[in-house]
């Protein structure tokens, strides 16, 4: 059974306008997509700035509410839990942030800070936080010293582990992080990914892990799905994708990474920007950016097909 399962998902956004500011248009933020997610694997998905990632992940955690669509998390339909067993139930589905700063209460101490889902999930007695906490602390390589700290009182990479250990607190079965090393210097960001590995190996939790960057992605992730305009273009096994990739999109993201694409017959970085949400291209979204596009593709929307290798591709003309 898969820890995460997401069957036709779709979120839109009202763009207000006209009298009385009703909705003159709608944005398709997240346009009918799939995803699947073993337990204990992690899989990465990626693709421009504006294309849908980050939603996706918030719609997961019904941090937003999805127009339709299916979202099983270790076989609960998250969908369509009240209020309340909602509540109640994400412990078992944390959100990691992209920037730690903002993620934390300046007026908390760390302690209170990783405290607080004990607290809401009451799953310990209130003596036993401070050792629990500080058992976490060291999971994610801090000491004792830093307990009783604020947020200003740690650098970057220091805050994103006190996130990391907040949302660990309550023993997730899964973690959505959201471009959790962008915001960290290089050397920083090799730091956090090997903490997730270790944490990974040595808890068994599963990540969605939304990034832009294919570098980090491939370094961690198990699949790898290609998100353009709120729709899935390419899906494959991190080597699949990162040896061999066969969308144009998933290609052209390829050689935009400094050394990533040496050696491999791959396009250039896409041309142009990427198309407004709210009026996308007919047929594949991709077509007006793609050199491989036919008249077929400004008509038809290519579906996402199965190959017998397991990837997915939603591109006829490779």
């Amino acid at each position: 059974m898969s820890l995460l399962d997401v069957r036709d998902l779709r979120v839109s956004f009202p763009v207000s306008g006209g009298l009385f500011g009703r909705a003159k248009t709608w944005i398709k933020a997240v346009d009918g997509i799939n995803l699947s997610l073993a337990p204990r694997q992690t899989l990465g998905l990626v693709g421009e700035s504006g294309c849908g990632k980050s939603t996706t992940g918030r719609a997961i955690l019904r941090l937003l509410e999805a127009d339709t669509g299916t979202i099983s998390v270790d076989g609960t339909d998250v969908r369509a839990l009240t209020q309340a067993d909602l509540r109640a139930f994400r412990r078992h589905m944390q959100l990691v942030m992209q920037d730690p700063m903002s993620a934390l209460d300046p007026r908390c101490t760390a302690f209170q800070a990783v405290s607080e889902g004990l607290e809401v999930h009451k799953l310990a007695p209130r003596d036993q936080w401070r050792d629990r906490v500080r058992e976490l602390f060291d999971l994610v390589g801090l000491s004792d010293e830093h307990l009783d700290r604020y947020p200003h009182e740690f650098s970057g990479g220091q805050r994103q582990r006190i996130g990391i250990a907040r949302a660990l607190a309550v023993e997730p079965k899964l973690l959505v992080l959201d471009e959790p090393v962008s915001a960290l210097d290089v050397s920083v960001q090799a730091q956090i990914v090997n903490l997730l590995e270790d944490i990974q190996e040595r808890m068994g939790v599963g990540y969605l892990f939304v990034a832009h960057d294919l570098g980090v992605v491939r370094h961690i992730s198990h699949r790898i799905a290609v998100m353009y305009l709120g729709r899935i273009v390419e899906e494959g096994s991190a080597e699949e994708i990162c040896q061999s990739p066969r969308h144009p999109y998933t290609q052209m993201l390829l050689s935009s990474v400094p050394g990533m694409g040496r050696g491999k017959k791959i396009m250039a970085p896409p041309m142009g920007e990427l198309p407004s949400p709210s009026n996308p291209p007919s047929g594949c979204v991709f077509h007006p950016r793609c050199p491989m596009a036919t008249g077929a593709c400004q008509k038809e929307r290519p579906t996402l097909v199965e190959s017998n290798d397991g990837r997915r591709l939603a591109c006829p003309v490779v």
